[in-house]
């Protein structure tokens, strides 16, 4: 039988999830957001089988292997509205801090449920953790997952759109039309107002940091402060671990029932083995969240791999804001397996953030590349709230 200390905690453990699920209220919804953006035409082996997976992994991971400049065959302009479908959380009890309107990017292989892993909450539900700070999240489904528009995987699913959608979706929660514009598919019974923040922060994780490295970049003056996690540019092993390192399959063929509806180029990670070499280190892999990754993982589209250079392309504004960059201490897909020693801060502020008020990296001891589904999760969350709260947010 369990101690009684045991189920104290456990009881106490319940009643904070429950308290934190009774102070947020959330709405869910679709927007159409218009973009214009030039993406390329990219040359790679087509995706139609499982054989064909192998063989365009294999293709990107030769030693010979084309670079994007080489596979580039020319630029297709974007001119569309795409359907994206997002989840915003605020604070049932207006605070200091809900106007304050985090917006998360997850990488690749993730919908928008990254951010809200529903296994023991209080240690992993990075929605929850920051309801309980007093601020406003935004979470959306990058086109090509979840809920959101399946575009075309080799022309249109590439990061100049991308960073585009975000960069529309920025502005419109920053000058309160995002609700407006929306269909709101579902709701907590509650009536949410327009949220019109006054200052709005990025949080990524792997490409979705990546996504908003681009969105710096090119709109350097749409955000205040940027959290980046599962990132190390300029890691002098980043380029080392090539995609055919982790199998993956053709997404209709390997699930018709969750992935019937994906089209020619998509992809998604095989297994669970496959997901634990990707995501998790053994010291703080728990079962149960690699269960919970294998079961809420993405398609990837193909020319997300070609396409990376497209968030360095057409330079706007200098972002001045601050950047905090965390990385598990074993990611393999940053650094090959073990991240110290592998970049210098200086080196990734002149490279990436040349105009930044300051570059913070932090490594997460005994994690891999997936820091919500960690068992040290909360530990990740305090670190970002504490940067946060050094800069004034």
């Amino acid at each position: 039988m369990p101690s009684t200390q045991l189920v104290r905690v456990g009881l106490l453990l319940a009643v904070k999830a429950m308290a934190v699920a009774a102070t947020k209220q959330c709405v869910e919804f679709n927007v159409p957001v218009p973009v214009v953006a030039t993406n390329n035409y990219y040359s790679m082996p087509r995706v139609d089988n499982n054989i064909d997976a192998v063989q365009w992994a294999l293709n990107f991971s030769v030693w010979n292997a084309l670079t994007p400049a080489q596979r580039d065959t020319g630029t297709k302009s974007i001119k569309h509205s795409f359907n994206i479908n997002a989840l915003l959380c605020v604070p049932t009890t207006k605070t200091e801090k809900s106007d304050t309107l985090q917006i998360t990017v997850q990488g690749n292989g993730w919908d928008k449920r990254y951010w809200d892993v529903p296994i023991e909450p209080e240690e992993h539900s990075y929605v929850d953790a920051v309801i309980s700070k007093g601020y406003s999240i935004l979470m959306f489904d990058r086109i090509g997952t979840g809920k959101s528009e399946l575009p075309n995987a080799y022309e249109d699913v590439q990061v100049a759109t991308e960073v585009q959608i975000l960069a529309q979706i920025t502005a419109m929660a920053r000058n309160g039309t995002l609700l407006s514009s929306a269909k709101v598919v579902s709701t907590d019974n509650a009536t949410i107002p327009e949220l019109k923040p006054k200052h709005i922060v990025h949080v990524g994780h792997s490409y979705g940091s990546l996504l908003i490295t681009g969105l710096l970049f090119q709109h350097g003056d749409m955000s205040d402060i940027a959290l980046l996690t599962g990132f190390l540019p300029n890691s002098t092993h980043m380029t080392d671990v090539p995609v055919a390192t982790f199998e993956h399959d053709f997404a209709p063929i390997h699930d018709p029932v969750r992935f019937g509806n994906f089209s020619s180029g998509y992809i998604v990670l095989t297994s669970e083995n496959t997901l634990q070499k990707v995501y998790f280190t053994q010291d703080t892999l728990e079962p149960e969240l690699l269960n919970f990754t294998e079961k809420v993982k993405q398609p990837e589209a193909v020319a997300l791999y070609a396409s990376a250079g497209q968030a360095f392309a057409n330079p706007g504004p200098m972002y001045k804001g601050p950047v905090q960059l965390i990385a598990g201490e074993f990611d393999y897909v940053n650094c090959n397996g073990y991240c110290k020693g592998t970049y210098t801060v200086e080196g990734i502020k002149n490279s990436t953030y040349p105009g930044a008020s300051d570059v913070t990296v932090y490594l997460q001891p005994d994690t891999g590349h997936a820091l919500n589904v960690a068992k040290n999760s909360s530990a990740v969350f305090d670190i970002m709230f504490s940067y946060l709260s050094t800069h004034g947010f």
